[in-house]
């Protein structure tokens, strides 16, 4: 929505571009010296960063597919939103089944995110997490920390969030909480016995929830942020995570190799995508796709997805 907005919000984000990630599609063709690992006819999940030569506006040489590669660079299509995109050598594709429509398995990028900050924050089995914001990644979050064997999963939202919260319970997480109905942290120590969880994850728009994860967990747990502000000032207290011994992390994307793994959970089949799909447009709908992903109007869903009819 930003990027139709003219809005940057990534590091070296340029305008116009192609925008779209979360990336699946089929090899068309290769170049005679490609070595990317894949045939042609393959379906493939586009892993969105691609690393190249620094330079002086980009000293760490990191570019992302549909933000960092403008129209007048190469092909142009370097986005999702289109029938072809086209890929630079060096990147990373991960081969994706045939038994999953192409909708369903762009889950991997979110999968991704959280094979990567679920496993940098040390999540283990037994433990248990609380996820606040019910949006796309919140609830692949849910279903992911379910299939590692997490106690207790909790994810909260708003009173606008009913259907959201809805799709939670379906996906693997064992309580969910109307923030505007009832105090989460008040509702985390009811049903954690007063210690708190082992893990917060912040993926939710608002200013206050990133301090609020510091009396979600217990004594030397362990925070991630990962919901953007829209670069909104956030006011915490630094205090408690000195006085707690807390691990806080950033939580910027997968890698290459969470890429790989998403993409074998997903080929295995069991992960719930069909509750988490949302709602499937065309290219033509992308002013609708927009609208529900913006919360405009009657239409609400917890993903749109961007499909041509080829």
């Amino acid at each position: 929505m930003a990027q139709l907005a003219g809005h940057k919000h990534v590091p070296g984000e340029v305008c116009p571009v192609v925008p779209g990630h979360e990336i699946v599609g089929r090899v068309h063709a290769l170049a005679d010296d490609a070595e990317l690992g894949v045939a042609v006819g393959d379906r493939v999940a586009v892993d969105i960063v691609w690393y190249g030569p620094p330079s002086d506006g980009n000293p760490f040489g990191v570019r992302c597919y549909g933000y960092s590669f403008g129209l007048d660079e190469g092909a142009g299509l370097w986005g999702g939103y289109g029938e072809y995109m086209a890929v630079l050598p060096g990147t990373h594709l991960a081969r994706l089944t045939d038994d999953l429509s192409a909708a369903e398995l762009t889950l991997f990028e979110p999968l991704s995110n959280m094979v990567a900050w679920l496993g940098q924050a040390g999540f283990q089995a037994g433990q248990t997490i609380v996820i606040q914001g019910p949006g796309h990644m919140g609830l692949t979050c849910a279903a992911y920390a379910k299939s590692l064997g997490a106690a207790k999963v909790i994810v909260t939202g708003t009173g606008e969030d009913a259907s959201r919260l809805a799709v939670a319970l379906e996906v693997g997480a064992d309580h969910a909480i109307d923030v505007t109905a009832d105090d989460p942290v008040e509702a985390v120590m009811d049903l954690t016995g007063g210690f708190g969880a082992s893990l917060a994850v912040d993926l939710a728009s608002a200013t206050m929830t990133p301090g609020l994860c510091f009396d979600l967990v217990h004594h030397r747990g362990t925070v991630v942020w990962a919901g953007l502000k829209d670069r909104q000032a956030v006011s915490v207290v630094s205090d408690k995570v000195v006085m707690k011994g807390l691990t806080v992390l950033g939580g910027a994307g997968g890698d290459a190799a969470s890429v790989d793994e998403a993409a074998r959970i997903l080929n295995e089949g069991g992960f719930p995508t069909s509750p988490l799909l949302g709602t499937v447009v065309g290219l033509d709908e992308v002013d609708r796709a927009m609208a529900i992903l913006h919360r405009e109007g009657d239409e609400d869903a917890v993903r749109a997805v961007l499909q041509h009819s080829h």
